[in-house]
Formats: structure tokens, sequence, C-alpha cells
């Protein structure tokens, strides 16, 4: 009730000055004809609807949803009434990608495209239209909002500002397994979504495929967890995989229900040993390039100066490596 009467008082304020009229755009509209918008959605709390996106949806010729029934309730939630929908979701893109592209590109119709929650194209239907657009000549546009993989980032805590995201894992099988050892071998944090009824089993095998990337103990790697958030029952966990099995586990205080949003942090001491094993190859290659161009009979200040820019080594590093060699290598004498 609190988002129904949250959604009403924000479709109630859709008489504020419009932006200002683009150049051939019906004056008083959000949307031009011929665009394709990817409009984000509430993933639980109708508080975080945008304005833009209340225009545009209220402006649009035809609404793309990934579910008509669940969207046509928050349409009416937020006052919209009358609005021309057809689904687009993962079993039918094949046959409605080339229709969309036809409404807009040959009827001229604004387009909205939008999935059951969240942003359209993230774990979502949406990326295949896009691409489609691009390649005929449709304009794209986005309309920013709700993505619970944005949302747990932004309070899970990642200091080093780099993260991947890795969606959803696959139920099971051997590309399940490439994408659990992908994931924890990752420098950077991953950000994963879960289903409850696979959530024990991804974080136990998370544990193991740490453990076997190096992580002396692959159960003490921290990691972030947002269930149902946005919504009501909203719950962030934060702490090691061990402590997150146990939490979530029988006789644990939390709750294996809604939708799971999971933040892996990277190992340091596994990206430390990487960043240390990389700086050792890349003098390895200095000190080989060095070797065969003082077998070729280059002077040394050329090759010192050469293998800087194919390296990108310092250069004192480098003319060092070079004086380490015997002075007999290099031609001339000039430069030792």
């Amino acid at each position: 009730a609190h988002f129904l009467r949250s959604a009403r008082r924000l479709a109630a304020r859709m008489d504020i000055p419009p932006t200002p009229d683009a150049p051939g755009r019906a004056p008083g509209r959000a949307v031009d004809p011929g665009v394709v918008y990817f409009v984000a959605t509430p993933i639980g709390n109708m508080d975080d609807i945008t304005l833009r996106a209340l225009k545009v949806l209220r402006d649009v010729d035809l609404i793309a949803s990934e579910d008509t029934r669940r969207t046509g309730q928050l349409l009416s939630q937020l006052g919209i009434t009358g609005k021309r929908q057809v689904s687009h979701h993962e079993h039918n893109w094949r046959e409605r990608v080339p229709q969309l592209l036809s409404r807009a590109r040959d009827h001229r119709d604004a387009i909205a495209v939008v999935s059951d929650a969240g942003t359209p194209g993230i774990s979502d239907p949406g990326a295949e239209l896009a691409r489609a657009c691009q390649d005929h000549g449709v304009t794209v546009v986005a309309v920013p909002g709700p993505c619970a993989a944005i949302a747990a980032v932004s309070v899970a805590g990642i200091t080093s500002g780099e993260f991947v995201f890795s969606g959803f894992l696959p139920a099971s099988g051997a590309d399940r397994q490439r994408r659990v050892e992908a994931v924890t071998s990752d420098t950077r944090a991953v950000v994963l979504y879960e289903a409850p009824h696979r959530l024990l089993r991804t974080l136990r095998d998370l544990v193991a495929a740490s453990a076997e990337a190096g992580h002396p103990d692959g159960a003490a790697r921290r990691l972030f967890c947002g269930r149902e958030l946005t919504k009501v029952h909203e719950e962030c966990f934060s702490g090691t995989l061990a402590e997150a099995i146990a939490h979530f586990d029988a006789g644990g205080s939390g709750v294996l229900k809604g939708e799971f949003t999971l933040v892996l942090f990277p190992d340091d001491n596994l990206s430390a040993a990487r960043a240390e094993q990389a700086a050792e190859d890349q003098s390895a290659a200095a000190r080989d390039m060095l070797e065969a161009r003082a077998a070729g009979g280059d002077r040394l200040s050329s090759a010192v100066k050469d293998v800087c820019a194919a390296t990108g080594l310092a250069k004192r590093k480098v003319y060092q490596m070079a004086l380490d060699m015997p002075r007999r290598a290099w031609a001339g004498s000039s430069d030792e």
C-alpha cells in the first residue's frame, strides 16, 4: 500500500514543467519518434521510479515487456492507462526483435523496453534488441535507474573501485564449473545473481574453487550478500564465505527466500602473487631482449631505449640489467 501511494504521488507530479522540446519532437512529449528507450523500473521499492521513466512510459507508442501482466500492474500503479504492450522475453526475442525494429524504423513508433524489474539487458531481455537496433541504424536511449548489481556494489565496500558483473551462474555441468573457476580466479570483485534454492551450493562451490585458485583458506574469502534489495524484507550480510554459509544454512539466522545479489571480494594475496609473477615475467622478457640485441651487435644505449619502450619497464632498471651483462657483450665502449 505504501508503494502504491508513493507511485500515485509521483504520477501526480507529472504535470511538472517538461524538458525543453527537442527539434522534431512533438511539443510536450518526452520521447522522439523511431527511438527505442531502455527503461529501468523498480526492483522492489516503487519510490525508486524516476520522473524521466514515468514520462517516457507515459509518452511512448508501444512498450515491449518481459511480462505484459506484470508491466500492466506497474503501469496501473503509476496511473498510466491505455498503453499498448507486446511481450519481449527470452523465449520469443528472435521473432520479436525484427518486429520491434520495423515498428521503430518503418512506422516511427517510440518504443519503451522494460524487464520485470531493474534494467533491461542486465541479466534480463534487451541485449539482443539493443544490438539489432545499433546494427540497423535505430537510435537507442538508456533511461537509467534501479539495478541490483549497482545497488549491491554501492554498499559492499569495494575499495579498489574495480568489479566485474557475471550475472547468474549456469545451473550445472562443465559450464558452471568453468564460470565458478573464472569468478574465483579474477583479481577484481565479482558480482553474481543467485536464486535462493541454489545459494548454499554456490557458496560452497566458491569456497572449493577459491582454494584451488590458490587462496590458502577459500572459506575465509570476503563476501557481501544482498537479499531482496530495496524491498520490505531487505537484508545485507557481510562476512566470509564460511560465515555466509553458516548464516544461511539450516540453524542460521538468514532467510533463504527472495533474490540474492552476491559480491565476491578479490583475493588480495592471490592478486599480489600474480602481480609479482607478472613483474618477474616482464623482467625475464627484458633480459631476453637485451641478450638478443647484444648478440646482434647493438649498442647498449639504443638497446636499453628500445627495450624500455617494448616492456614499459623503467629505464634505470633496464640499464642496470644491461650493465649486469658481460661488458664485452655490447658493441663499442662509449656506452659503458
